[in-house]
């Protein structure tokens, strides 16, 4: 986002005027500079004429070392030590003074729509009229005007589809795309679009067909993932990935874990065989074996409880973890964490400050990485695009696997499974808890028809 606030609409002005300081000077200027406002070590090393690496290792890392200077949670930002900057008032100071974000057409914009997130549509937008997304558009946003943006919009579109990396449908740019594309005529012009003038202009305000809600992984899958972790991949992503699939927290959340919130603990087990050598660990059936006075078997496992805080929904949920093959190396690094001191289970910073307003954006390239990272290892156990839906997003998926691994093995009690994500069961079903096929079939063998 920092290009598209920095960039200039037309190529005639200078991004940075240089100054000749003397080398003593350096330091002291960059602290006039921070205390201005916050810069990223780019913006000050363009300042003196150097490269980014060399003014880092030269200025920025001993003034951060002597605690001078410090980074702004969550940015590439430095500021003087004890300011209260976040990437949320960099945001907007950068927005207030950005070229393109006080052209008319924005400044409509952003005084109709005070949504927290709007500013996603208006970057998306920004980049696509400064020529960003491709070279072969590029328009002022002021020269899109209520007489002529029928004329502009096609061509804009044409231009996305032409550039496009996704699977496109309707011949249609995708659902982003459209919607910064609909919300700068909504707010920036004050047009209302059809519904047909919108399917015409190929920006139609369809939503995306969500994901299936019986989105599941099985246990080979499992299995086969653990392999790959272990194997050649950090113990961290090992991990990760277990706390993900048993917790199905949201992306963001996992790095919110805080090692104060957990807890390793024994858990007895009775059960008994099953016909076909399955333990039955139903407490019904249990409860009547031992009525009956069948033999009990039992042993003891070791458990580990998470209390998460959603902080899209500012609710708490209890997670458990029952694999042993996850909570053994998951408690043995919680150990090594505890003993360095550490606050979050994998988060590195202690300090930072995951507030309800700012905490997407701290975390926006872990979670940038994570569905990266874990789209590839998901490609590698088996999975494709398709069964994500229009966008592959492994991320969410490990909300799916969470949620459909705890439906079928407390037999879809949408009630208890509720208790450890939502407020209630309407969401759960909707989008996440439809039967898988084989769970069907396997309710629906007893049933007798005549």
């Amino acid at each position: 986002m920092d290009s598209v606030l920095s960039a200039k609409i037309t190529s005639n002005h200078s991004r940075l005027g240089g100054i000749t300081i003397s080398k003593d000077n350096i330091q002291n200027k960059i602290l006039e500079l921070l205390k201005i406002k916050p810069h990223t070590p780019t913006e000050l090393a363009n300042y003196f004429h150097q490269t980014r690496e060399q003014f880092s290792k030269s200025y920025i890392y001993p003034l951060r070392n002597s605690k001078k200077i410090e980074k702004v949670d969550g940015s590439n930002y430095y500021q003087l030590a004890g300011q209260k900057n976040t990437i949320v008032t960099i945001q907007k100071q950068l927005r207030s003074e950005s070229e393109i974000f006080n052209t008319n057409l924005f400044k409509n914009w952003t005084r109709k729509n005070h949504a927290k997130f709007e500013y996603k549509n208006q970057t998306r937008f920004a980049r696509i009229v400064l020529g960003f997304v491709t070279h072969k558009f590029k328009i002022h946003p002021d020269d899109i005007t209520k007489e002529n943006w029928r004329e502009v919009i096609p061509n804009m579109v044409d231009a996305l589809l032409e550039v496009a990396n996704y699977d496109i449908v309707d011949g249609e740019p995708n659902w982003s795309n459209r919607q910064a594309i609909r919300h700068a005529i909504k707010y920036g012009l004050g047009i209302e679009i059809s519904e047909n003038e919108g399917i015409q202009l190929r920006i139609s305000g369809q939503k995306p067909k969500e994901k299936s809600s019986d989105l599941h992984i099985t246990s080979e899958q499992i299995i086969e993932a653990k392999k790959l972790l272990s194997k050649h991949y950090s113990i961290e992503d090992y991990l990760k990935f277990g706390v993900k699939t048993w917790t199905f927290v949201r992306p963001s959340t996992v790095y919110l874990i805080e090692l104060a919130k957990m807890e390793f603990i024994d858990q007895l087990v009775e059960y008994v065989d099953g016909a076909d050598g399955t333990k039955l660990t139903d407490e019904k059936v249990v409860s009547y074996a031992k009525f009956k006075g069948d033999k009990i078997y039992s042993y003891v496992r070791r458990v580990c409880h998470i209390e998460v805080h959603e902080n899209k929904t500012h609710d708490d949920f209890d997670k458990y973890i029952l694999d042993s093959e996850f909570v053994e190396p998951l408690e043995q690094f919680y150990n090594t964490r505890i003993s360095q001191g550490k606050k979050y289970l994998f988060w590195e910073d202690n300090n930072t400050k995951f507030e309800s307003k700012t905490y997407d954006k701290i975390l926006t390239s872990s979670v940038s990485r994570d569905n990266k990272f874990f789209k590839k290892i998901l490609s590698m156990i088996g999975f494709q695009k398709s069964d994500f839906g229009l966008y592959f997003r492994a991320n969410y998926g490990f909300r799916h696997f969470g949620i459909q691994m705890w439906l079928i093995a407390t037999d879809y009690n949408y009630n208890l499974v509720a208790e450890m994500s939502h407020e209630g069961t309407e969401t759960l079903k909707k989008w996440y808890g439809k039967r898988t096929q084989k769970d069907f079939q396997r309710k629906i063998k007893g049933i007798m028809v005549n």
